[in-house]
C-alpha cells in the first residue's frame, strides 16, 4: 500500500487522489510546513486531530478541513504567531534568559 500521496498545489480536497483524512506528514507537505508545527498548534487547540488520540498515537486530520483551513488567511497568521512564539520561548529556556519585559505573555483568548 503506498501512503505516500502526491500533493500539488494544483490538487484539492475533491481530487480522487486525495484521501478522506491524512497523518501529520501529509499535512505538514500540504500546508508547507515543517513537522514540528503540528505538535505546538495541537497542544494549544489551535489544530485538532479526529477523533480523541492518546499522546502517543498517530494523528489523523480530515482533508476537507485541512483545505478549508489553508484558505483562512486568519486562522493561518494566528497559527504562525503561536508556531513563533513557541519557538522564541524555547530559544529562550535554551539559552537560560528570563522572558524579556517588553513581550507580552500569550493570553489563552490570543490563541
Amino acid at each position: 500500500m503506498n501512503r505516500n500521496y502526491p500533493i500539488s498545489h494544483q490538487a484539492g480536497a475533491s481530487d480522487s487522489a486525495w484521501p478522506a483524512c491524512v497523518g501529520v506528514e501529509e499535512a505538514a507537505r500540504l500546508f508547507g510546513w515543517p513537522l514540528y508545527f503540528f505538535p505546538v498548534l495541537m497542544r494549544v487547540g489551535h489544530l485538532k486531530p479526529l477523533g480523541k488520540p492518546v499522546q502517543n498515537a498517530r494523528k489523523w486530520f480530515a482533508t476537507c478541513e485541512l483545505e478549508r483551513l489553508r484558505r483562512d488567511p486568519e486562522w493561518l497568521d494566528k497559527a504562525i504567531r503561536i508556531v513563533e512564539r513557541h519557538v522564541q520561548e524555547a530559544n529562550r529556556q535554551q539559552r537560560g534568559r528570563a522572558p524579556e519585559p517588553g513581550l507580552a505573555p500569550l493570553d489563552r483568548d490570543e490563541v
